[in-house]
């Protein structure tokens, strides 16, 4: 799996090392590379995935052109829509809420189980709309049998929602589902399905674009204590962080491996089956 992403030359380094730990960024399989908004993936072997003369690579318009995509790439071979790839399933916080009720993200409120997700961004499109999904404006408390309302309060339920995440991200960033990450507060929820679409956009709201440990002050990072390099000395991982290359390709696999000193052999991951014990 790779996540793309550009830099100049000498933050190359940088880059492979702050993006070693791949959990929950969006992927493409291995064989694949994305297009320049990180949203789409094409064969390695396109060369560069979507934009101009894209008819014209290796696998013509059906390969290497990202117009007619549609297909997420958990349920379709390349070219796909890159989809969010993480390990372990987010656990939902304990909460009080009424039968034939879910709570959102914070375990602090409820909304119709009808609804299927829980209050965030579209949850005035879901079955019910607005007054029975979204929980922005909830006041009125769960015990007048009203939905959605405001839980009961709960045993170890968080007094606040996530979006403060105190000691782990930034100020003005949130964390995602997953505790491994943090977006700009104005996102609105932190990864996750139509990330680019929300105030931002990919680069403020998309854990794919994650380039930089919490430490360093971005709103966009991957927490320090994530993060676990796993490469032998003089090499630097792929992105996902389970493959590794020499430390003169200067970044390891993804678009335009072949064209870095050493070219496809020793910066390129497609094909790569060796373990580093050998």
């Amino acid at each position: 799996m790779k996540t793309f992403a550009t830099f100049n030359s000498s933050a190359l380094l940088l880059l492979a090392v702050f993006t070693s730990i791949h959990r929950s960024l969006a992927v493409c399989p291995d064989t694949g590379i994305f297009d320049s908004s990180n949203y789409f993936c094409c064969p390695e072997s396109c060369g560069s995935c979507g934009g101009t003369g894209c008819h014209l690579r290796p696998g013509g318009a059906s390969s290497c052109c990202t117009s007619s995509i549609t297909q997420t790439c958990d349920v379709a071979n390349l070219p796909c829509i890159a989809t969010d790839a993480p390990t372990q399933t987010p656990t939902s916080p304990p909460s009080n809420c009424p039968t034939g009720s879910i709570a959102d993200a914070t375990g602090l409120k409820c909304c119709a189980s009808t609804c299927g997700i829980r209050g965030g961004s579209g949850c005035n499109t879901r079955p019910g709309g607005q007054y029975a999904c979204c929980t922005s404006s909830v006041t009125v408390s769960c015990s007048t049998g009203t939905l959605p309302c405001v839980a009961e309060t709960v045993t170890d339920a968080p007094t606040d929602a996530p979006t403060d995440a105190p000691g782990l991200c930034p100020t003005g960033s949130i964390i995602d589902p997953y505790n491994e990450k943090c977006c700009d507060e104005d996102c609105g929820v932190c990864g996750g399905y139509n990330c680019h679409t929300r105030p931002g956009g990919a680069a403020a709201c998309c854990t794919s674009s994650v380039t930089a440990l919490c430490s360093t002050g971005a709103m966009l990072c991957l927490l320090d204590s994530v993060y676990k390099p796993t490469c032998p000395a003089a090499s630097i991982t792929d992105a996902t962080g389970t493959k590794c290359c020499a430390t003169s390709c200067g970044t390891c696999g993804g678009y335009g491996c072949h064209l870095r000193p050493g070219g496809a052999a020793a910066c390129c991951t497609g094909n790569v089956t060796a373990s580093c014990s050998t």
